[in-house]
């Protein structure tokens, strides 16, 4: 992972000049522009010595000033733009302005300019974005998968003085949203979940599942394996509950029925595959889904048979049409499916 990369040239003091630093994990990208500063920066001389520009285009005059003037009773000035769009396909600076910056590149050693690009990426044709691949300056930080969220997890409570059972830390990172598919939610929002509980255990310092299972705010996705097992199991009570808590949440009713089919359909593919003998590594690998949601399906598709997921998912698609044209209410869609009246 590029970060830790990044870790290693902040301690070795070789943290380049100008760098690009792109991904999908704000927190990463973040907390390395934040480390990069306490190492060069003081805070005595920080206004002098630090800025942050939320884009160069419209100001570039102010900017190349900032990174061409000598630091003030430092080494080391630090610059960070936080939204570099003009080395993305999106973006662009005028010939004159893309000029200087390109000729600054191997001359200024007195300030380091990082250039972010969250949830992007820089456009490779680009002279700056292909000077600096060539420094090997550009830098991805991208989301962590299950075991790293783990870790992660543990060493955050190890930080505020709790311990964790790794089962129990995995139960948190497979519930709170952050290895969904096509997630939004970041390390900055398991940072929140690891608080709370923290917060709430403050006279102990051994975090339990009972304590994570009543404080964790449980994703969407979560939610809805949990709603499928409990239909697929006839369990109306506990489904009525699930369903009733999320839209109690305003979990949109379309979107709900959505992620349900989702569900069944992702649940069908599995059920197919594995009857064509296919084995788990196999199936996740043709279905391009993670190990937890893979180990989810296996566990939902050996309690039905697949010939009831069809039918299962069938039914729901077309209470989806029925609400979609105006014949049911979205409500009433929902409480027919999780009512049972899929048998």
């Amino acid at each position: 992972m590029s970060y830790k990369i990044i870790i290693d040239l902040i301690k070795k003091d070789k943290v380049p000049e100008f760098l690009i630093l792109y991904g999908n994990e704000e927190y990463y990208i973040d907390n390395a522009v934040k480390l990069i500063k306490n190492k060069y920066v003081s805070d005595e001389y920080e206004s002098m010595n630090y800025a942050e520009f939320e884009k160069v285009e419209n100001n570039f005059s102010n900017f190349y000033e900032f990174i061409t003037t000598f630091p003030f009773m430092s080494n080391k000035k630090v610059c960070a733009v936080k939204e570099a769009t003009f080395l993305t396909s999106s973006g662009s600076l005028n010939k004159d302005e893309d000029n200087k910056l390109t000729n600054l590149l191997d001359k200024n050693d007195s300030c380091i300019t990082l250039f972010l690009i969250k949830g992007g990426k820089p456009d490779s044709r680009k002279k700056t974005v292909k000077n600096l691949k060539a420094g090997n300056a550009v830098f991805e930080i991208t989301r962590l998968n299950e075991g790293e969220l783990t870790r992660y997890i543990i060493e955050k409570f190890k930080e505020l003085n709790f311990s964790i059972n790794p089962n129990d830390a995995a139960y948190i990172a497979n519930n709170s949203g952050y290895l969904e598919y096509e997630s939004t939610i970041n390390l900055y929002h398991v940072n929140n979940e690891i608080n709370k509980i923290a917060a709430y255990k403050e006279n102990s310092k051994n975090i339990t599942f009972e304590d994570i299972d009543v404080l964790l705010i449980k994703s969407v996705e979560s939610n809805i394996f949990k709603l499928v097992d409990n239909i697929c199991e006839g369990n109306k009570k506990k489904a009525f509950e699930i369903l009733d808590e999320m839209l109690t949440n305003n979990t949109p009713e379309q979107f709900v029925i959505h992620m349900i089919a989702r569900q069944y359909r992702l649940l069908y593919q599995y059920s197919v595959l594995l009857k064509k003998g296919y084995s788990f590594n196999e199936i996740m690998s043709a279905m391009k889904i993670k190990k937890f949601v893979a180990s989810k399906l296996s566990r939902q598709v050996r309690s039905t048979s697949g010939e009831k997921i069809r039918y299962y998912m069938e039914k729901i698609l077309e209470i989806d049409r029925k609400i979609k044209i105006g014949e049911i209410d979205g409500r009433i869609g929902l409480e027919l499916i999780t009512n049972g009246i899929i048998k």
